[in-house]
């Protein structure tokens, strides 16, 4: 038996019954492409936090691209990560947005002060 008698790898080929039968509740979206990994991890994150159907708010809509439009983004954690990547972007010639501050901010009601009392050998 040769593979492209048991083989379909056009575009047109179908699931067979004895495919789909273990396989219930099958979607197909037409709108997210499997070769974009950034929208699939949107839409799972989404599900993760989705309430129930019922709680759904239809007029909160979410967008497929996200605040970074689909493109690479990097963070530099210190200031020698921050020039590898800028050498690296200029030697294949990106210069990249400024999307945030170089600095490392907390919101204000972060709680900085730890709830662990002082002991002995772990003064407060």
């Amino acid at each position: 038996m040769r593979a492209r008698e048991f083989v379909a790898e056009d575009a047109h080929s179908k699931f067979h019954d004895d495919q789909l039968g273990p396989m219930p509740g099958m979607k197909r979206y037409d709108g997210l492409d499997n070769s974009n990994p950034y929208a699939m991890w949107r839409f799972i994150v989404a599900v993760a936090g989705q309430p129930k159907k019922d709680e759904f708010d239809a007029t909160d809509t979410l967008s497929k691209t996200g605040p970074i439009g689909q493109k690479m983004s990097t963070m530099a954690y210190s200031q020698a990560d921050a020039e590898i990547l800028d050498a690296t972007a200029r030697a294949m010639g990106e210069t990249g947005t400024m999307i945030s501050s170089q600095e490392s901010t907390e919101p204000v009601t972060t709680n900085k002060t730890s709830p662990v009392k002082g002991f002995k050998g772990y003064p407060r």
